[in-house]
């Protein structure tokens, strides 16, 4: 129970900075930054596929609603969520995944982490930008705003693993 609400807080925390705070960023080159992406990549590896399903639909839907992208963010969150499992499973260990270990930066370390992160990222990206422009005119636009969107997006992701990693280390001390 303990663990089903600091997940919903998570989910909430995580729209909430996204909607007030990285959607009201302007940044040049028209490039967005989708924090809330990090909720669907740290759910733990067992997490039911259908499951995981639902908690991007919901996450993106409620982006959409706050956004009037008419289901763009549900779709790449679905999309995203469908990539992470397979990645997840091409990465996998082979003596496997732990029973309660998280797909994050401190329990999987940066190789890892980079790799399956930049995979999954990227092709959230490159769904996103093809469904919102629905046209392959302009492919070198849509690859800058794929590219920079995935380096922003990886670098916010990391640098707050980092910080929180940091503050968890400090607190067991």
């Amino acid at each position: 129970m303990k663990d089903l609400l600091l997940y919903l807080f998570g989910f909430v925390l995580t729209l909430v900075v996204q909607i007030f705070f990285f959607d009201k960023m302007v940044l040049p080159g028209g490039f967005i930054i989708s924090y809330y992406i990090s909720f669907i990549l740290i759910l733990p590896f067992n997490t039911n596929r259908l499951l995981l399903l639902v908690i991007a639909f919901i996450m993106g839907i409620c982006l959409d609603a706050m956004n009037d992208t008419f289901g763009l963010h549900a779709s790449s969150s679905v999309f995203l969520a469908w990539l992470r499992t397979y990645i997840y499973r091409w990465s996998e260990p082979v003596i496997g995944y732990g029973e309660n270990q998280r797909p994050n930066l401190t329990e999987m370390g940066w190789n890892w982490t980079l790799k399956t992160y930049t995979i999954i990222v990227f092709g959230f990206y490159i769904w996103f930008y093809v469904l919102s422009f629905l046209r392959i005119i302009g492919t070198w636009f849509t690859l800058q705003k794929i590219l920079l969107s995935t380096v922003s997006t990886l670098l916010v992701i990391l640098l707050i693993q980092v910080l929180y990693s940091r503050k968890m280390n400090k607190n067991e001390l």
